[in-house]
C-alpha cells in the first residue's frame, strides 16, 4: 500500500481590499457628478449660485394658498380666492428671472470686455440658475394647485378648472423661455 502524503496547502496571502474600495468609491462619486452635470444639474454650480444669490432667491417666495372659509362656497369665489396667490407667485418669479437675465448679460459684457468670455460656462451657469428657480416655483405652484383642487372637491365642484390653470401655467413658462432666448440673442449680437 502506498501511503498518502498529506501536504499542507499554503494559504494565499490576502490582499488588502481597502485600496480597491476607496478607488471604487471615488470613481462612483466622480461618475455620479459627471452624470448629474450631463443631465443638466451640477451640484457644485448650484452651491455657487446659492452663495452668490442666497438660498432665499431660489426658494422663498412668501406665497401660499389662501385660507378659505369652511362654509359653502361657489366655484367663482374659490377661483377668486386663489387667483391673487397665483398672480403673486408669477410676479415674484418673473422679477427674479429678470434679475438672472440682467446678471447674465452684465457678466457676459464684463467678460467680453476683458476677453475672458467662456460662453459654455456662462450658459451652463445661468441655465442651471433658471432651472433651480423654475423647480422651486413649480413646487409652490403645484402645492397651491393641489390645495385648490382639494378645496373644489370639498365643496363638490368640478376640478376641470385646475387643468386649465396648469395648462395656462405651462404655456406661460414656455412663452417666457422663448422670449428670454430671443432677448438674449438680440442683446449679445449688439
Amino acid at each position: 500500500m502506498s501511503r498518502r502524503v498529506y501536504r499542507r496547502r499554503r494559504k494565499k496571502p490576502r490582499r488588502k481590499k481597502w485600496p480597491l474600495v476607496v478607488i471604487s468609491i471615488v470613481l462612483l462619486a466622480g461618475l455620479a457628478l459627471a452624470a448629474s452635470i450631463a443631465l443638466g444639474y451640477n451640484p457644485l454650480l448650484a452651491s455657487q449660485l446659492r452663495a452668490q444669490y442666497g438660498d432665499d432667491f431660489f426658494s422663498e417666495f412668501g406665497v401660499s394658498a389662501p385660507v378659505t372659509d369652511s362654509g359653502e362656497q361657489d366655484l367663482d369665489s374659490i377661483i377668486d380666492a386663489y387667483e391673487p396667490a397665483f398672480e403673486e407667485l408669477e410676479d415674484k418669479a418673473m422679477e427674479r428671472l429678470e434679475s438672472l437675465f440682467q446678471a447674465a448679460l452684465n457678466e457676459y459684457h464684463k467678460q467680453d470686455k476683458d476677453g475672458t468670455v467662456d460662453r459654455f460656462v456662462l450658459t451652463n451657469k445661468y441655465i442651471q440658475a433658471g432651472r433651480m428657480l423654475e423647480n422651486n416655483v413649480d413646487e409652490i405652484f403645484y402645492e397651491m394647485l393641489e390645495e385648490m383642487e382639494a378645496e373644489l372637491n370639498r365643496q363638490g365642484h368640478s376640478t376641470r378648472i385646475t387643468g386649465e390653470i396648469e395648462e395656462n401655467y405651462q404655456e406661460t413658462k414656455d412663452e417666457k423661455k422663448r422670449e428670454l432666448l430671443n432677448r438674449l440673442r438680440q442683446k449679445i449680437s449688439e
